[in-house]
């Protein structure tokens, strides 16, 4: 019988101890402090440590310089996105600073073509973007970024930002056309063409037909080989939207006959 109590003081005391053991869950709140959006709140693990959220405030002519636990800047303060461990529940006030100043934005085509002049921004009030001006052939434009390579901060179009330094923002693009192809048959001519590309729904002339048959006239292609399916000139413009099989047609060449006339048996000479 003692054996079965001390086994049951043991078994208690194991869990109380890995209850106490368990990481407690708390919240951390940001207080805009006189900037503008509304209250965030944040999970943290106590005990782990992992980086506060970044600052989404703004405050017109001022610029975010940190966070604090006091409104008046006096509590314990902390960095954008410092990493920090929490043992309770506490609220973040964001602490600003009065801007002063003018900076430029460069704009940068980032493989596109056109000019796009630098903009002016007072530090720490408000703008939008100008709007993006740069084209590139075949590429949608995606948004701006602080790195050519897409890697860092990333800005819409005409996004409503404010800049305490200078800075270069590079035009992202994005592909939106697939390549597809357009294969030739000879259907029974001769010679060989090679596949062409098209950029999907981009016109496009049509290759020139290379093939060749005996006693036949090339008179255009098919999409269907016994010319039943949709048919296309040479040289044609078109619309590619998938890969397609385009088969030569074919006019069989007239003979030449030899026409002899015959005397007239009836006439007299």
């Amino acid at each position: 019988m003692k054996k079965i109590h001390l086994l049951y003081t043991a078994l208690f005391a194991c869990i109380f101890f890995f209850a106490g053991c368990k990481n407690e869950e708390y919240v951390v709140t940001f207080n805009s402090n006189g900037g503008k959006g509304a209250l965030i709140t944040q999970n943290f693990t106590g005990k782990v440590a992992q980086p506060l959220m970044a600052n989404s405030f703004t405050n017109e002519g001022f610029v975010f310089s940190s966070w604090n636990t006091k409104p008046n800047g006096t509590g314990t303060s902390y960095a954008d996105e410092e990493k920090i461990k929490v043992s309770g529940h506490f609220v973040l006030y964001a602490q600003w600073t009065k801007a002063t100043g003018e900076f430029t934005v460069t704009f940068n085509a980032n493989g596109g073509k056109g000019d796009m002049p630098p903009q002016k921004f007072q530090t720490g009030v408000t703008q939008p973007i100008s709007p993006n001006m740069f084209i590139y052939e075949n590429y949608g434009f995606l948004g701006w970024c602080t790195a050519p390579n897409g890697k860092g901060k990333h800005y819409s179009n005409e996004q409503n930002i404010s800049i305490s330094a200078d800075m270069t923002l590079y035009a992202q693009w994005e592909i939106y056309y697939n390549t597809v192809f357009v294969f030739f048959d000879a259907n029974g001519g001769t010679g060989t063409m090679e596949p062409q590309a098209f950029l999907e729904g981009v016109a496009q002339m049509l290759d020139t037909n290379k093939f060749t048959r005996t006693d036949f006239t090339f008179i255009g292609w098919n999409t269907k080989k016994d010319g039943t399916g949709y048919s296309l000139k040479d040289n044609e413009e078109c619309r590619i939207y998938n890969n397609l099989r385009l088969f030569a047609q074919w006019m069989i060449n007239p003979k030449h006959c030899t026409v002899r006339y015959l005397k007239d048996q009836s006439k007299k000479y």
